[in-house]
């Protein structure tokens, strides 16, 4: 029975590669060297945004002109700097810093306008999440796993990096804290809760006694999120999917009484931004298969006005201290990441940062196609298309199935170097939203329970017969792609579905869940529990979804990559299938990235895996 999904009342587009002369391949350097941009901040004046950049070649602190200019940086660290908050008194930054890509940062406070930055935690091995200043400057709340791996906990600390008090602490009975935080006075706590980092739910805490109750307790489907509070200190904005079709949708809360306030209801998820410091407006975003429609919402009257942005993906968005304005990320297939401008009053906006380099513009790449396919169970599987410009429907051309990591994530129409660059080479890219994606509903996301590895594999390998449907592509040079989850899957195409390949590219995998299971954080063993059931308990499930028991099947030639410091997919889990294929003589490409973790951040290393991707790609599927 097919699975119900938003994506069935979508329509497939006539799909056509234009005849576009100018366009072709974009040099790798430009594409590398183009900046990457995330989590932007206001100052407390409102003349300033702070954000991260790779300009230098590492993700570092800087902050700019809000009406735009030179930008100046802040933080200098060969290792990724995360911005997590800035502090309302104006004069401090919090950020953290892991080493190599473990995911195991410090937390350190930074003057935001310059100068030598201060650690406030000296841990190894220690998660950190849900950083933020309280409204009066006074104190840092944060969320970490300071007693035991995987028990993280809300905990409340001064400036200095002193007096670290427990504000929520972690049992069986309410679970973890997945995010804390306080309410503008202090007195209260509003907490995500949650067992299996999957399905969450909201708890109110009363500061002072540590009395704590349930306002929407742990579905067994689903999730609950606060995401900010309000001005009056009674109401948080929240999201969830504890609706009536099971789609994400933002609601105030109130803490006092439990009553739920709904924002909009939509056919699609609908994901909470924030809410401005006067408490007149929420953001939200509608996803509508991988493109997000930005809105503003009168709290008061109940109107909401839509942002005039282009199609793509918005991350995030925050108001300004005054409310007058709202920082905007917001990316596209086209064009990178930068910080967007909305001016509330009239919705113009402009753009803050330019990530493109070398002359890049959105003309020299595409806009993907949403397309849909059945599945083997009669699902309409919803997919990114990207067709590149001047190719002949004569069945010649190759073709990248590329699969998104996650599993619980989404492909969405935003910058992705990766496919860019091969778009502009002429393979065609099909970028499927398999059963288990968010954004399509609840049941669609919980449909790969105790499943992975298998209905979802269905859906990816179903995107092969899309491909050949179009006449543009040749079945005999398709490829398989992908990263974490996505290169767990391209490691099952290969060695379930071994003819449909020509080449497989798995970038930080998995391929053995019991090892797996043995060398990931805690965490992700407890998502592990919860969605492939215990080890022992369920031997024979985990060991047919693990390719290493397969690889005598496998076809075609592998590159695999990796980093030697991760901890969600370990390096190990790499080695171990390229020492098999070696062994009984299947072609196989890797390296193992000895300064990189869950993914690739230093610029000489994405120049380095790029590289090795294209030579691979070229050499297998056009045999050059």
């Amino acid at each position: 029975m097919a699975l119900p999904t938003p994506a069935a009342g979508l329509h497939n587009p006539e799909l056509r590669s234009p005849r576009r002369p100018e366009f072709g391949p974009v040099d790798m350097l430009r594409l590398v060297y183009t900046r990457a941009v995330s989590t932007a901040r206001w100052a407390a004046e409102g003349d300033r945004l702070f954000f991260e950049t790779n300009i230098t070649g590492r993700l570092n602190i800087w902050h700019v002109p809000a009406e735009g200019g030179w930008p100046v940086q802040l933080s200098v660290s060969e290792e990724r700097t995360t911005l997590e908050d800035s502090s309302p008194d104006g004069r401090w930054l919090l950020y953290t810093q892991d080493v190599g890509g473990n995911e195991k940062p410090n937390i350190y406070r930074l003057p935001a306008h310059g100068g030598e930055p201060v650690a406030l935690t000296h841990t190894e091995g220690v998660g950190y999440r849900s950083i933020y200043w309280t409204r009066d400057s006074r104190f840092i709340t944060f969320v970490a796993e300071l007693e035991a791996p995987g028990k993280y906990q809300a905990y409340r600390m001064r400036p200095d990096g002193g007096e670290v008090t427990l504000l929520a602490e972690a049992d069986e009975e309410r679970g973890v804290v997945y995010g804390a935080r306080l309410s503008p006075d202090g007195r209260k706590l509003v907490i995500n809760r949650t067992h299996d980092y999957q399905h969450v739910g909201i708890a109110v805490r009363d500061v002072t006694t540590g009395e704590e109750r349930w306002l929407m307790p742990i579905p067994d489907e689903g999730w609950a999120g606060a995401v900010t509070w309000g001005a009056d200190g009674r109401r948080v904005l929240m999201v969830t999917n504890q609706t009536a079709n099971g789609m994400m949708a933002p609601a105030l809360l109130d803490v006092e009484t439990g009553q739920v306030q709904w924002l909009y209801t939509s056919a699609w998820d609908v994901e909470a931004l924030d809410w401005s410091p006067d408490g007149r407006y929420v953001a939200y975003a509608e996803n509508v298969a991988g493109n997000k429609r930005l809105y503003l919402h009168d709290v008061t009257s109940g109107a909401r006005r839509a942002v005039p942005l282009p199609p793509g993906w918005i991350w995030e968005a925050r108001f300004s201290p005054d409310s007058s304005r709202l920082a905007v990320l917001f990316t596209s297939s086209d064009r990178p990441t930068d910080v967007w401008v909305v001016n509330v009053d009239d919705l113009s906006s402009y753009q803050v940062t330019h990530g493109f380099v070398g002359g890049l513009t959105p003309d020299h790449f595409v806009q993907p196609y949403v397309v849909t396919y059945p599945s083997f169970d009669g699902t309409p599987i919803a997919a990114l298309l990207y067709l590149p410009p001047n190719l002949k429907r004569d069945g010649s051309n190759p073709a990248i199935v590329h699969i998104h990591g996650g599993p619980a994530w989404q492909s969405v129409n935003r910058w992705n170097r990766e496919i860019a660059y091969l778009v502009t080479r002429g393979y065609i890219v099909i970028a499927p939203n398999y059963r288990g994606s968010t954004g399509f509903g609840r049941a669609f996301e919980e449909a790969n329970r105790m499943d992975l590895g298998g209905g979802d594999l269905l859906d990816v390998v179903h995107a092969v017969d899309f491909l050949k449907q179009t006449g543009y592509v040749d079945e005999k040079r398709i490829a398989v792609m992908g990263a974490s989850y996505g290169g767990y899957l391209t490691m099952m195409a290969v060695t379930k579905h071994p003819d449909l390949w020509a080449a497989g590219v798995a970038i930080v995998p998995f391929v053995n869940w019991f090892t797996e299971y043995e060398n990931e954080d805690e965490v992700l063993k407890a998502y592990d529990r919860m969605m492939m059931g215990d080890p022992k308990e369920n031997e024979a499930l985990w060991r047919d979804r693990s390719p290493i028991f397969f690889v005598d099947n496998i076809r075609c030639p592998l590159l695999l990559l990796a980093g030697a410091n991760d901890i969600r997919c370990p390096a190990e889990e790499t080695q171990q299938v390229a020492d098999v294929l070696q062994q009984k003589g299947i072609y196989v490409e890797y390296h193992i990235y000895p300064d990189e973790g869950h993914g690739f951040t230093k610029r000489e290393n994405q120049i380095d895996a790029m590289q090795r991707v294209a030579r691979f790609l070229e050499k297998v599927l056009r045999g050059r």
